[in-house]
């Protein structure tokens, strides 16, 4: 089943991030968090189903990995969304895992991404 909605990326990670795709659908880019989940992917299409989720690592020049294509650990599932969601943020924290949230407006950090940031400013 297609599944067409308006995505935006979250990253937590500590460094910039390209090609993020999920499935077949190229999502974009994000900044290092906070500076992230910004844009928005109108019109973008995904088949339901587990999901397998990549992106390129970046960062100045010389920074370690960069250009590195690290896959999720995990492979999330996309469900078809409810009634009134038009939003999919997908979210990709630092443990190289993903999440896939629905939401019926603009998407917000994740209490998941949240505990990342506060775990790295306390750490």
């Amino acid at each position: 089943m297609a599944i067409v909605v308006e995505a935006v990326l979250f990253s937590y990670l500590d460094r910039p991030i390209f090609d993020v795709v999920v499935g077949d659908t190229d999502v974009g880019v994000s900044g290092v968090y906070p500076s992230t989940g910004g844009g928005t992917m109108s019109g973008a299409r995904f088949s339901s189903g587990a999901q397998t989720v990549r992106w390129t690592l970046d960062g100045p020049q010389g920074m370690p990995r960069n250009g590195e294509v690290v896959h999720a650990q995990n492979r999330p599932e996309l469900a078809p969304p409810s009634a009134g969601e038009h939003y999919l943020a997908v979210h990709i924290y630092p443990d190289n895992t993903v999440e896939l949230i629905y939401s019926k407006n603009y998407p917000q950090f994740s209490p998941r991404g949240l505990q990342f940031a506060a775990s790295r400013r306390s750490g």
